[in-house]
């Protein structure tokens, strides 16, 4: 059974970690959580061959989609430029010289392939820093930009798709293959 985001009706979802006793329980009725990767909606939706394992899982609610396009940032501390490596609809990774202190709020331009101007993210903050590799998570968008990341991602996953099922019909892929995650 596919599972489909009841908001926006896409089937870009991702299964996400129990929260709480309600989700606990549900779990047991083989109702299961998930997160749209493009509307953010959580919701349960009941999915019969599932188990919860105890194995640890992504603590991700959003899938990280590998990119690569120039970006630039601006802080009190000063500001910079790099490359932005993933991007998901909570956050982004890039690599900068010098990265940006952890915790700290940094404006964003993402110069992303396909888009005419720069994303511009308002407010996002510093989650960690791992040598040149910075991860930082969305805080504000205006509704302009995050209908424009939305219709990005969105693009991003499509494409993606299509080119692993052109690979799995091309038997290139392993059906077996963990890369396509999101059917």
């Amino acid at each position: 059974m596919e599972v489909r985001c009841p908001r926006c009706g896409r089937d870009f979802v991702r299964r996400v970690r129990r929260e709480g006793l309600v989700e606990i329980v549900a779990t047991a009725a083989c109702f299961h959580s998930f997160a749209c990767q493009l509307c953010a909606l959580r919701f349960r939706a009941w999915q019969w061959s599932l188990r919860h394992t105890s194995q640890p899982i992504d603590r991700r609610q959003y899938e990280r989609i590998c990119v690569n396009f120039p970006m630039s940032f601006s802080a009190d501390s000063g500001g910079g430029n790099g490359t932005t490596l993933d991007i998901s609809m909570g956050g982004c990774g890039f690599k900068t010289e010098p990265p940006p202190a952890p915790g700290a709020v940094v404006k964003l331009e993402l110069h992303a392939t396909g888009l005419a101007h720069p994303l511009i993210v308002d407010a996002a903050v510093v989650r960690s820093v791992r040598s040149i590799y910075t991860g930082v998570e969305f805080l504000r968008l205006s509704p302009k930009e995050q209908y424009r990341l939305t219709q990005f991602v969105a693009n991003t996953l499509t494409d993606r798709r299509l080119k692993d099922d052109a690979a799995l019909q091309a038997g290139r892929l392993d059906e077996a293959d963990p890369v396509p995650q999101m059917r």
